[in-house]
């Protein structure tokens, strides 16, 4: 192999590769560069901590030392495009023919997948044993809670409660029904989901989840727009789990909006293989610190709500190979994305 294939072997390496002078300006960085929002030409002559910006620095590998050493370790950087990258430099003494040291050579390795992904993994795992603890809490609660719901059936049918007495049987009544549902939706969360899919219309399903929401609407005051998409197809969906979803996230849109709001809900076609459902509301949108835990099953900052909702929109659209994002702008509103192929 010649000068030129090698040249050609580093710059469309998948790993980062450059090289500097004794003065620590770049005299070499392969096409990987663009990625971080550099063109390589530019970088030519400019000092190597031009490309990293240092948010945090991880572990050392070895030791850092002289010019003439060899070092790695860890650090946190962000490129020009605003994105933070997990990476491993890796450093060794670049040498002339004569074995004198004219610089530095290296590489950089972008873990930021990978270490994203093992966390994903992890969070995973933490998700699994809480929905697992609360099926065994959810079961444990059912049955004594069945029977108090018989018996106050049973005591009023007996006693025939008025005035003060009767509200009191209806407190509880309602106390035990609010009860139910947090069971019910624990169980929603952590069973398997079986699923009936059928080819059959998207928008009339969702036009159905609309009409069960608007009770909600004038509830808050709240008005509802509507918006489809030309020549959707048909698509395969379990249309009970799917009005669950999209009724959730309406709802939720809802009592997010103030009084005088509005909640629009559109369908898009993505591509031809892709729908998706867009659900926006004018409400305050949601902080960066509550937004990364939003899908997290529990979390809620809502005084009533079990926090539930969420986790099972999500694990509705994972079943139907498709998925759910939040887009949000403090001050104006939030913006949830549902989306999976219909072929």
């Amino acid at each position: 192999m010649n000068n030129s294939h090698y040249k050609r072997l580093l710059d469309n390496a998948n790993d980062l590769i450059w090289a500097i002078d004794m003065e620590g300006m770049i005299i070499y960085i392969n096409g990987k560069i663009s990625e971080w929002g550099y063109d390589m030409d530019e970088l030519i002559g400019q000092p190597i901590l031009n490309i990293l910006d240092i948010r945090h620095m991880g572990k050392k590998m070895s030791e850092p030392a002289g010019m003439g050493t060899m070092r790695t370790f860890e650090m946190q950087v962000e490129d020009r495009l605003g994105k933070l990258r997990r990476i491993v430099v890796s450093s060794s003494p670049l040498q002339d023919d004569g074995g004198s040291i004219i610089g530095m050579m290296g590489i950089i390795h972008d873990m930021t997948e990978k270490n994203d992904l093992e966390e994903k993994l992890r969070h995973e795992e933490r998700l699994a044993s809480l929905g697992r603890l609360a099926t065994g809490v959810a079961h444990e609660i059912r049955n004594p809670l069945s029977s108090v719901k018989m018996n106050l059936a049973i005591l009023a049918g007996r006693l025939k409660p008025k005035g003060e007495n009767l509200e009191h049987f209806n407190i509880a009544q309602e106390g035990v029904a609010n009860l139910e549902r947090i069971v019910t939706e624990f169980l929603d969360y952590a069973k398997p989901m079986p699923m009936t899919l059928k080819r059959q219309n998207l928008h009339d399903a969702i036009k159905a989840a609309v009409e069960m929401a608007r009770p909600h609407c004038a509830e808050n005051g709240v008005s509802i727009s509507t918006e489809w998409a030309i020549n959707m197809p048909l698509a395969f969906f379990d249309k009970g789990k799917l009005q669950q979803a999209v009724l959730n996230i309406l709802i939720n849109a809802i009592q997010a909006s103030k009084k005088g709001g509005a909640v629009e809900i559109k369908t898009v076609l993505s591509n031809a293989n892709h729908a998706k459902i867009i659900v926006s509301d004018s409400g305050d949108g949601i902080s960066g610190a509550n937004l990364k835990f939003v899908f997290d099953p529990f979390f809620t900052t809502k005084q009533q709500g079990t926090g539930l909702g969420l986790s099972i929109v999500r694990s509705i659209m994972k079943s139907h190979n498709g998925d759910i994002s939040i887009s949000t702008k403090i001050g104006e509103g939030t913006q949830v994305s549902m989306e999976f192929p219909v072929r």
